[in-house]
């Protein structure tokens, strides 16, 4: 009984090895990495959204094939209707025939499709080009991770990326509309920058993503040096649960990158943190911008550059 139970063991930890070791591995290449933000697609399955969606994917398609992006992150809102897992089929195919990496972290409107966003995250994990997981431990939500991006030598961690879920809305109106990150996931933070710190003996540089933006973007958006698109006010939570005050403390974060208000792409600063909306992707619901992408530069040397990608260019 000792030896099968051993050899049960040893089997299941070598097919562990073998699914860790197909996932792919976030590193810097010539100095450098790409990160593709799309955010709001808004894909809704049946007939009628057809157009949209064909006018969405020509997009999708136009921007990968412009960037060449190491990496994928869908910053929510991807999938608004029923037949949910065949919409991510259709929205993850124009990543995955390129074979690049992607990420996920929900929306509130991702919680309104007919599969529950725990099913869908499961549903990716299966995916061959996906490094999304999902934090363990108690931490709040769905999908929140740390991504670690490796150097050129592969020896150390160049940049963590950290993925949130910003929930969906309150249980409470005189908390206001919109959920807010919970203080389990800003312990999770603090607790992986102090680990992954610890274990490269420095201050890691960090880019953080999620759907909905802190309060702290409204601020931001009043600000005279504030560069892009800021007509839309801010819809954030009314609650302040402080994941920006956490970012300013440990020091290590250096821009914020979320969806939501489809009229806003503007990138501003605060406490020397980037601010950044990414561009809507996606042809349905409202919007007066031309669709496109963020896209998200990184080195080395901890240094961030971004810009927009539409079809006709950058911005």
């Amino acid at each position: 009984m000792a030896k099968m139970k051993k050899v049960f063991f040893l089997c299941f930890l070598f097919s562990s090895l073998l699914l860790h070791a197909g996932r792919p591995v976030l590193k810097v290449h010539k100095g450098n990495f790409k990160i593709v933000q799309f955010t709001d697609v808004h894909w809704s399955v049946g007939g009628k959204y057809e157009v949209k969606n064909d006018s969405t994917l020509l997009v999708m398609n136009a921007v990968l094939d412009a960037e060449k992006p190491d990496l994928v992150v869908f910053t929510g809102d991807v999938m608004v209707s029923k037949d949910a897992l065949e919409g991510w089929e259709r929205v993850l195919a124009p990543v995955e025939l390129r074979k690049i990496p992607f990420a996920v972290t929900f929306g509130n409107h991702d919680t309104e499709a007919d599969v529950p966003t725990t099913d869908v995250l499961a549903f990716i994990a299966k995916r061959p080009y996906n490094v999304t997981t999902n934090a363990g431990g108690g931490v709040e939500g769905v999908g929140n991770c740390v991504l670690p991006v490796r150097n050129e030598k592969g020896d150390a961690t160049a940049w963590n990326l950290f993925l949130f879920d910003s929930h969906a809305y309150t249980n409470d109106s005189t908390l206001g509309y919109y959920d807010w990150i919970k203080k389990s996931q800003v312990d999770w933070f603090v607790a992986e920058s102090n680990r992954s710190a610890a274990k490269n003996k420095r201050n890691v540089p960090a880019l953080a993503f999620f759907h909905i933006p802190v309060p702290e973007y409204e601020y931001v958006r009043l600000q005279k040096n504030t560069v892009g698109n800021t007509s839309e006010k801010v819809c954030s939570p009314l609650l302040n649960s402080g994941l920006f005050f956490a970012f300013m403390q440990q020091q290590n974060v250096k821009a914020t990158f979320v969806g939501h208000d489809h009229n806003n792409d503007f990138v501003g600063s605060l406490a020397g943190i980037k601010l950044c909306y990414g561009r809507k992707t996606g042809f349905l619901s409202y919007g007066i911008l031309e669709k496109g992408a963020r896209v998200i530069e990184i080195n080395e040397n901890g240094e961030m550059s971004t810009h927009i990608r539409t079809l006709h260019g950058t911005e």
